[in-house]
């Protein structure tokens, strides 16, 4: 999606070029040409920052004199000036530029009125009142635009960051793990290549040694990979809330102690709670978010709570791939998950665990 400095405005010129077709301004050519200006004026003003306050200028003459000149109803061509102020860098200058435009224009209708060119119409003043707000509007957006780009790449410098200090992680644990086992068994190995000629009981017992060690270093790299690819509740409960904090979402949390909750039950309700965080953050527009979790009659309940803009037309026949993940995952320990939302009343995700005190296969 194209930003506001980027959208092809001049495509907008369409409209008032069919509106001069079915309109003509007749024998009176100085209309044509007023309007040849203006349109000039605005595809530079656009497309050239050197050229845009100039532009605005030249803009809101050719409207003042169509007003002047036609008739009050032109008012409505100082949309195209107007869409132009809103890409000054200061509300300052926007005000400026503004207050001028309802100035200028007040007075050109007024002229036109008081010299009996036409008859006292009031209905420009809505068309006055949409352009004096049109260039806050745009400003405000091209202002969250940029918020949004730099949170986006702030994100991924955090992403970025989080991955190296885990590459450093993984390779300290191997280094500390493996380094100095590897080296003991190389050493272990030339002894045992010195004493299986003149001492063969001697390399037996080093031998055995040997497969200690080897066993005892698998032991270790399985602990090694099995913890790098756990999913610890209490840890996903913080990385979550401190996620929904850095969207603007207000965390409000009420959990049972999570170190009571099994490994297998904390990795599954933390996959799950992390898809739920996920798809808030991405499309709720959410102020608060409720997390709570609790055990009732066998089982464990995560329940998220959101109140931001909830699904229109839920129909359970086309959820989203995330939810269908979601239900896939806890279908294989007989898990359920329930959901229900109103359009502009934020959403309700129920997640049910039995428990499960034994690991399982995965």
């Amino acid at each position: 999606m194209p930003t506001i400095a980027k959208f092809p405005w001049s495509r907008l010129l369409i409209i008032p070029s069919f509106y001069m077709l079915l309109l003509p301004f007749g024998d009176k050519w100085y209309g044509y040409v007023l309007f040849l200006l203006l349109a000039l004026a605005f595809w530079r003003s656009t497309s050239h920052v050197k050229y845009r306050e100039l532009g605005i200028v030249m803009q809101h003459m050719c409207v003042m004199l169509l007003i002047l000149l036609f008739n009050p109803w032109n008012i409505w061509f100082g949309l195209y000036p107007a869409i132009v102020t809103g890409f000054l860098p200061s509300f300052t200058r926007i005000t400026v530029y503004t207050g001028s435009m309802v100035a200028f224009y007040i007075a050109s209708v007024w002229v036109h009125v008081e010299f009996e060119f036409g008859t006292q119409d009031l209905s420009w003043i809505p068309i006055l009142i949409l352009l004096i707000g049109l260039p806050y509007f745009l400003r405000n957006q091209q202002i969250s635009n940029q918020m949004k780009t730099e949170l986006l790449g702030a994100n991924e410098e955090i992403a970025r960051l989080i991955k190296i200090e885990e590459r450093e992680r993984i390779a300290r644990d191997l280094h500390d793990t493996l380094g100095h086992t590897l080296s003991l068994l190389t050493l272990k190995g030339e002894l045992v290549e010195q004493l299986v000629r003149r001492n063969p009981d001697e390399a037996i017992q080093e031998v055995r040694e040997l497969q200690h060690i080897s066993r005892n270093t698998l032991i270790q790299v399985r602990k090694l990979v099995s913890d790098m690819q756990s999913v610890k509740l209490t840890e996903e409960v913080v990385q979550a809330s401190q996620f929904l904090q850095s969207a603007g979402i207000e965390v409000h949390l009420n959990s049972l102690d999570l170190e009571k909750i099994p490994l297998v039950n904390g990795k599954i309700l933390g996959l799950c709670l992390r898809e739920c965080v996920t798809n808030i953050v991405k499309h709720s527009q959410a102020a608060n978010c409720w997390m709570t979790i609790y055990e009732n009659s066998g089982s464990f309940i995560l329940e998220i709570e959101d109140d931001g803009v909830g699904v229109e037309g839920v129909n359970r026949t086309h959820e989203g791939s995330g939810l269908m993940g979601m239900k896939e995952r806890l279908r294989m320990i007989e898990g359920t998950l329930h959901w229900r939302s109103n359009a502009g009343r934020g959403m309700n995700i129920t997640i049910t665990v039995p428990k499960i005190e034994k690991p399982f296969s995965e």
